[in-house]
């Protein structure tokens, strides 16, 4: 059972981002919506990533004009409102595999001419197009572990990997060669906030192919 306190200060964190949501697209982006691919594709349901947390994961981060962003599994773009509240200019994209809810992030990031949607599987994107790569866990393990296999298979220069709620998959990219771990550290109250019901964990990586 979850502690009610924990809910309470949940629901605190929730509310700061809905207002956070309306400010930068004009509606609310956090609403779960279950996915009709998990047994297809693998595909998890669209969860947004709290700000607060976001503020955490991607602490020091820095996009010069001629970095580009690639958000997998974006969801209704939190993750993409978020950079847009720190004023990146660089190119950012979020591919999402379910219509209903890519549509909602195509209707409000259409003004921002750095952003781009793509609607399809995340399998489909060249990843040579990116050099910082986030996921907020859009993918079951199994999947997951395909999905790296892709990238060690296609890339041909190096990329940041960022990888928000990493508990269940995370431990795929220990020791694998090419890959570095820059930090993992577990994330659950922020800011005199709980921001999830429950502990999280993210990591960040860097990928190096060998050539």
């Amino acid at each position: 059972m979850i502690n009610p306190f924990v809910l309470l200060s949940n629901k605190i964190s929730c509310a700061i981002d809905n207002m956070k949501d309306k400010k930068i697209s004009g509606q609310r982006l956090g609403v779960f919506v279950p996915t009709p691919y998990a047994e297809s594709h693998g595909a998890t349901g669209s969860q947004s990533a709290p700000y607060i947390g976001l503020g955490k994961v991607l602490k020091g981060l820095y996009l010069a004009r001629n970095d580009s962003f690639v958000d997998i599994g974006c969801g209704k773009g939190r993750v993409i409102a978020y950079l847009l509240s720190r004023g990146f200019q660089c190119s950012i994209t979020g591919i999402e595999i379910n219509p209903e809810v890519a549509s909602v992030a195509k209707d409000w990031t259409a003004n921002y001419n750095n952003v781009e949607i793509v609607e399809g599987d995340a399998f489909g994107l060249d990843y040579n197009d990116y050099n910082v790569l986030f996921m907020y866990r859009p993918m079951e393990t199994d999947t997951f572990k395909l999905f790296i296999n892709l990238l060690e298979m296609t890339l041909t220069h190096s990329i940041r990997l960022y990888y928000y709620v990493d508990g269940q998959s995370g431990y795929h990219l220990n020791d694998r060669p090419g890959w570095t771990l820059e930090k993992r550290h577990n994330i659950f109250f922020v800011k005199g906030l709980f921001i999830h019901r429950e502990p999280q964990r993210y990591s960040v990586w860097t990928y190096s192919p060998e050539i």
